[in-house]
């Protein structure tokens, strides 16, 4: 068995369980082996050889939501998250969950645009049946054309800068509509905006599945094609996408994408919401795992709500817990997904409000999803379509 697990970072571990008091999994099961904790204990014994790499060890292994949660709560300091997707890579053969959609990916690394078109015809042949008789949940409609073929150069007069975009896999295929929205706002502020059309996935699904030979390519092509770009920043509106690439390229490729920013801090650092109006509304805000543990970025998106007038904001109770989504999980933990986004679903009811947003596709589509299973009628968007809306309201009220 190839040994790929830092057992010095594994060693580290002095089974304290500080790490067991934000992870969901195990707060969703008390079992210690659905824990931060319990994981690393065992991949510690793995790596020993004192475990076996069995299909019950990758079940448990591979059902961690690589939240973060537990990686600023370890008092010895070691990236939990990483000793987890090590270990998923040593785990991979043995997770037979897996294997169909690695086989995908690795046929199309190098490009997602057929395995998409695919995935389309798929959908509309198969879906509907699939998704009412419960084999498989909510997935938005894949898009025709992807965000990333739609657009390459937009030009503008009064040409106050440039700003490039990294969509991501989310935005590209099942919510263009939010990089339409970014490239709205840009464009109104003056910005040329460049969409790379080289782009390729972040990486974040295939270390997910164990595929670190292909993740570490992607990386590569990103790094390559986006330091080409002559831009002030490049924008992402995923969180997993601007971690991975922040956070994980260095350490994977000992390089990075320059200049790369969340939406957040670039609607903050350019006070693009200064001045909006929007008609009266009250939402509430909730954190993506990958924004407010990964990146450490929770009070931004509040400070650019709350400087849009009109807009009331309402906290909900625990509004940095998951929403049970964390990519594949929701596909191979249905029934923890479901019971960890319900308690997110109460949450944001309680507030009353009339709209939760986010800053994360993927937390989108969880809770579109449940919104259907629940009929709750609060509106979901991501923090782009606010500031978009907004613009777009003003701009047509100067115009009357």
């Amino acid at each position: 068995m190839t040994k790929p697990l830092n057992l010095t970072e594994a060693s580290k571990c002095v089974r304290c369980g500080a790490c067991k008091s934000l992870c969901p999994t195990y707060l969703a099961t008390y079992n210690e082996t659905m824990g931060a904790r319990g994981r690393v204990a065992m991949l510690g014994e793995l790596d020993m050889e004192r475990l076996a790499p069995t299909a019950a060890l990758a079940e448990m292994i591979y059902s961690c939501m690589l939240c973060g949660a537990c990686k600023n709560m370890c008092p010895a300091g070691i990236n939990i998250p990483e000793v987890i997707y090590q270990g998923r890579a040593a785990l991979k053969k043995a997770y037979s969950k897996g294997r169909l959609i690695r086989g995908a990916l690795k046929l199309s690394a190098s490009g997602f645009d057929n395995l998409f078109s695919i995935l389309k015809w798929g959908q509309k042949l198969f879906y509907g049946g699939l998704y009412n008789s419960g084999v498989i949940g909510y997935v938005p409609e894949i898009t025709s054309t992807p965000f990333k073929n739609s657009l390459q150069v937009y030009k503008t007069t009064n040409k106050t800068g440039r700003m490039a975009i990294f969509a991501g896999c989310s935005v590209n295929y099942f919510y263009p509509n939010l990089g339409e929205s970014l490239s709205h706002i840009l464009v109104s502020k003056g910005y040329e905006v460049v969409v790379f059309k080289g782009e390729v996935c972040c990486g974040a699904p295939f270390r997910s599945l164990g595929l670190e030979e292909e993740a570490l390519k992607l990386a590569e092509k990103n790094i390559e094609h986006f330091n080409k770009v002559r831009a002030e920043a490049i924008i992402s509106m995923c969180p997993t996408c601007t971690m991975v690439m922040r956070d994980q390229y260095p350490q994977m490729t000992g390089n990075t994408i320059h200049n790369l920013m969340d939406i957040n801090e670039f609607l903050l650092r350019y006070d693009i919401a200064a001045d909006l109006e929007t008609a009266p509304s009250t939402v509430t805000y909730h954190d993506p795992c990958h924004l407010s543990h990964g990146l450490g970025i929770r009070e931004k998106p509040r400070h650019i709500l709350n400087k849009i007038k009109g807009i009331e904001l309402i906290e909900m109770k625990h509004a940095d817990e998951c929403c049970g989504f964390a990519g594949l999980f929701s596909m191979h933990f249905k029934d923890m997904s479901k019971s960890i986004g319900m308690k997110k679903m109460e949450n944001i009811s309680d507030t009353g409000a009339d709209t939760v947003v986010t800053s994360c596709p993927g937390c989108i589509m969880q809770l579109e999803a449940l919104r259907k299973e629940t009929g709750s009628e609060f509106g979901i968007k991501h923090i782009v379509e606010v500031i978009d809306e907004a613009m777009h309201e003003q701009q047509t009220d100067n115009k009357q």
